[in-house]
């Protein structure tokens, strides 16, 4: 959401703000963890290049930075935080939440790819994305192991320490 500012000139308090939505996907309420995992897979970029993806070392760090400054921006610190419990916490909840970006943007891919009039692969990337969800919930249940299927790039590169 951008909020324009008063034109100039404009000698009332009472004149209205202008404000224009971009990217309105963005325009609900998440748990942070949702964000940050979104963020995480987001390193990929439209090529979905699972390789480039944050290994656990590079999402602690992140996560802790993050913690630091939230933590940092209250005006009264609470003197039972553990910050680096909160870390850990922080890091797990990313962890579930690790698939979902890939639901989120796959569903999203399949309406642009009826509705939008850019010159994009709108359904081969919805394919891509939702593959991404299907591979971590085969991971969490247990099935891709079971069935003796190789644990695919993104979830090797999600489970890497460094």
């Amino acid at each position: 959401m951008i909020v324009l500012p008063k034109p100039l000139g404009a000698t009332s308090d009472k004149t209205a703000e202008t404000v224009t939505f971009i990217d309105y996907e963005y325009a609900t309420p998440s748990p942070a963890a949702f964000d940050i995992s979104n963020h995480f897979a987001e390193w990929g970029g439209f090529d979905c290049d699972f390789s480039v993806l944050p290994t656990r070392a590079q999402r602690r760090e992140f996560i802790t930075d993050y913690v630091h400054a939230y933590f940092g921006q209250l005006r009264e610190k609470p003197s039972t935080i553990d910050e680096a419990t909160e870390v850990e916490k922080l890091l797990a909840e990313v962890d579930v939440f690790r698939g979902l970006p890939g639901f989120y943007w796959g569903i999203w891919a399949l309406i642009q790819a009826t509705i939008s009039q850019i010159d994009f692969d709108y359904a081969s990337y919805a394919e891509t994305r939702l593959s991404e969800y299907w591979a971590w919930r085969a991971e969490t249940s247990g099935n891709r192991e079971k069935s003796g299927q190789e644990m695919p790039l993104r979830e090797r590169r999600w489970a890497q320490e460094e």
